[in-house]
């Protein structure tokens, strides 16, 4: 199945947070996420925390644990 992003209304609806901070995490109902296996590289992810000037430290096994994503290959 390929993997399609999300549309401005539906990230909005979904998330209920804007574009530029869409955390991994704090959403109103569940949302599938895929987790980029290519992020495994890095010791350290810094992932967008809800708004356009704020992130958080963490790593690829923590982001996927956090989101309960799936490892997939996206890139």
């Amino acid at each position: 199945m390929p993997h399609a992003r999300l549309t401005r209304c539906t990230r909005h609806a979904s998330t209920g947070q804007r574009i530029g901070g869409v955390a991994p995490v704090g959403h109103p109902r569940p949302v599938r996420t895929l987790v980029d296996i290519a992020l495994r590289q890095y010791d350290v992810v810094w992932a967008a925390a809800g708004h356009v000037h704020t992130v958080f430290p963490t790593t690829f096994d923590e982001l996927v644990r956090i989101t309960s994503g799936t490892p997939a290959d996206v890139s």
